[in-house]
């Protein structure tokens, strides 16, 4: 299977990178390949919300020509897509939500009868990590859910990794729910 990462921290080697290397690092050795892509490194702009995306059946029609559109023919091609931020002020970074945004491009035949997704029935998931409680950031992950429907893509897996503002204040043991969760991840995905 090949497996998309999104990572939408603009720290390469915070807390959510640290979470997400043992949750690629566990796909990779179940034999499953993996690419990530650095959102905060690409050139991505808000959606316009011009609605031209809606008008053109079938593929992606974005009038914005920068790196999103890139990187959402790598959702469509990839098997299965792991979201990963760290959560800021209740919700996933500017840099993600940007993408996530302008994913409206992936909804074909909006409104009609026809509506679909090209990235319909793809599996996703969603990895966050915050330095408080999940109950202070559960708003990210309310928020996930209605994308991920809005999409009609699998909604395969969360993992909340709370308490912690510097990746050297991650444990192993913290590690280890990231290899537990990829697992959990690759056994939802198989069983549907």
């Amino acid at each position: 299977m090949n497996i998309l990462t999104l990572l939408g921290s603009p720290r390469a080697k915070g807390n959510t990178a640290t979470m997400l290397e043992a949750v690629e690092s566990e796909f990779r050795k179940q034999g499953h390949g993996v690419r990530r892509i650095h959102v905060a490194r690409k050139r991505i702009g808000g959606c316009l919300g011009c609605n031209a995306c809606r008008k053109v059946p079938d593929r992606i029609a974005c009038v914005q020509q920068d790196d999103a559109v890139e990187v959402l023919r790598e959702m469509i091609d990839a098997d299965m897509i792991l979201f990963a931020t760290p959560v800021y002020y209740w919700g996933m970074t500017a840099q993600l939500k940007a993408l996530v945004d302008r994913t409206n491009a992936l909804i074909t035949r909006y409104g009609e009868p026809e509506q679909n997704s090209l990235v319909r029935g793809k599996p996703v998931a969603l990895l966050a990590t915050g330095g408080g409680i999940y109950e202070n950031n559960k708003l990210v992950f309310a928020a996930f859910q209605k994308t991920a429907a809005a999409l009609q893509t699998r909604l395969v897996g969360e993992l909340h990794i709370g308490e912690c503002t510097e990746p050297g204040d991650m444990t192993a043991e913290t590690r280890s729910r990231g290899t537990e969760f990829a697992r959990h991840i690759l056994r939802q995905t198989a069983s549907n």
